[in-house]
């Protein structure tokens, strides 16, 4: 069997961009969650995956809904992204932002590169995870800037290296 630790570290060896996962909680409010396990699937019909946690708010929340946005994050909003990866409990601190609505009520992180909005396809639990497939129903683009990217366990600016 592997040690969890080692291959976390080699898991950390692979330079992924950085999303945030939106959701509406169970009163209809925003919710949101660092995540950079995401990937297209295939084009026709466009169709895209996430994998969220169980122990998560985001993943209740998904299961009610059944609907996501995924918003990719450019390198200015890197607090964005450390901020959205903490417990909602543990969110501190005077980080800004905003959200508008996509077609149907899913919310838009502004100022992030893309936002795909996507209806739940199908899903499968695997572990401690549930992989989400969606079927991307919009799509918004402000190209601005440079993506933001996560690796060796840390944000991560090639063009800085």
């Amino acid at each position: 069997m592997l040690d969890k630790d080692e291959f976390r570290s080699a898991l950390g060896q692979f330079a992924t961009g950085v999303t945030v996962i939106t959701t509406l909680d169970d009163e209809g409010e925003p919710h949101s969650m660092t995540a950079n396990a995401f990937s297209s699937i295939c084009l026709d019909p466009p169709t895209v995956m996430v994998c969220i946690a169980h122990g998560t708010n985001t993943h209740g929340y998904m299961e009610n809904t059944s609907r996501f946005g995924v918003n990719i994050l450019n390198q200015e909003q890197q607090e964005l992204g450390a901020y959205f990866a903490k417990k909602p409990e543990d969110r501190t601190g005077g980080v800004e932002y905003h959200y508008s609505e996509s077609d149907d009520n899913t919310p838009v992180l502004d100022g992030s590169m893309v936002f795909f909005g996507c209806e739940v396809l199908g899903s499968h639990v695997y572990g401690d995870h549930t992989i989400y497939v969606g079927l991307v129903k919009e799509m918004r683009r402000n190209e601005s800037g440079a993506p933001l990217m996560f690796y060796n366990s840390r944000w991560y600016n090639p063009a800085a290296d």
